[in-house]
């Protein structure tokens, strides 16, 4: 009789957050490259605030980051270029290859032609930005006229199964009396356990194994990928029924992740290749 089992276990990684309040909660470190300022009676600003003229909230908590008028004599001085970005970057953040949620709120009003906000993400622990996985625009556009946001609105990106590390940076440009809200930056990591199974009656067996891993579940299995801790895709076993039977042989000994698909659920286990 073959015994199916779990196993309960879960790797190390970090949930952190900046919400721009000074509080122990606030764990997610970041630079900028202008050191906040509020000057001219608070119509230049890139500071930490409870309330931003017509940004009049956080999101959260008792502040957010706040900006307007950007680009003024005072940031032009300290960079030295006569239409500067500022620019938050944020530390790399150990996921330990389980998947992540990045996410961030902004409100914005009166924003106009020539004005942008784009973030990139990275999936290394690196410092340099001259390459990235991803990037967005949050605001950008060729048209002339006041843009709003509709309130504080929310950008989410996520990062696949397989990396160590994910990191990010907001880049903003504008300029004119016009008002920017930053707020609740945050990763939060997939949790990898077989505590609280997401596939009906889900186990795997054995692990570690020296090649044959068997999936087994109370509902039909679509499909297994392998990845290994970079993130890699390495196999691509589909189902079409309870069990899933996977040859991990001719693979050298380490951890690797398996993901396992039924139906819309996706659950993933940590398996070892002796």
């Amino acid at each position: 009789m073959l015994l199916l089992v779990t196993g309960i276990f879960n790797l190390v990684a970090q949930n952190v957050k900046q919400g721009f309040n000074d509080e122990n909660s606030d764990d997610w470190n970041f630079s900028t490259n202008i050191p906040f300022y509020s000057l001219n009676n608070d119509t230049d600003v890139w500071k930490q605030k409870s309330s931003n003229g017509r940004v009049d909230h956080p999101h959260s908590g008792p502040k957010f980051l706040a900006g307007r008028d950007l680009d003024n004599p005072h940031s032009e001085s300290v960079t030295g270029t006569a239409s500067p970005e500022h620019i938050l970057t944020f530390d790399p953040v150990y996921i330990g290859g389980l998947g992540a949620e990045v996410s961030f709120d902004v409100h914005y009003v009166g924003l106009d032609k020539g004005d942008y906000i784009y973030y990139q993400i990275a999936y290394n622990n690196g410092t340099s930005w001259t390459s990235y996985d991803y990037m967005e625009y949050v605001f950008k556009t060729n048209q002339s006229g006041d843009f709003n946001s509709r309130g504080w609105e929310e950008f989410k990106h996520t990062v696949p199964l397989g990396y160590n590390y994910v990191r990010m940076r907001l880049v903003i440009y504008q300029n004119g009396n016009e008002y920017l809200g930053f707020d609740d930056f945050e990763v939060q990591s997939q949790a990898l356990s077989a505590k609280d199974n997401q596939i009906s009656g889900f186990a795997f067996t054995p692990n570690p194994t020296q090649g044959a891993l068997r999936l087994k579940a109370n509902t039909i299995l679509d499909k297994a990928t392998v990845y290994d801790i970079l993130g890699k895709e390495l196999m691509d076993v589909k189902g079409n029924s309870r069990e899933i039977n996977l040859d991990l042989a001719n693979f050298t000994s380490g951890i690797y992740l398996v993901k396992v698909k039924s139906g819309e659920t996706s659950q993933t286990i940590k398996v070892i290749r002796m």
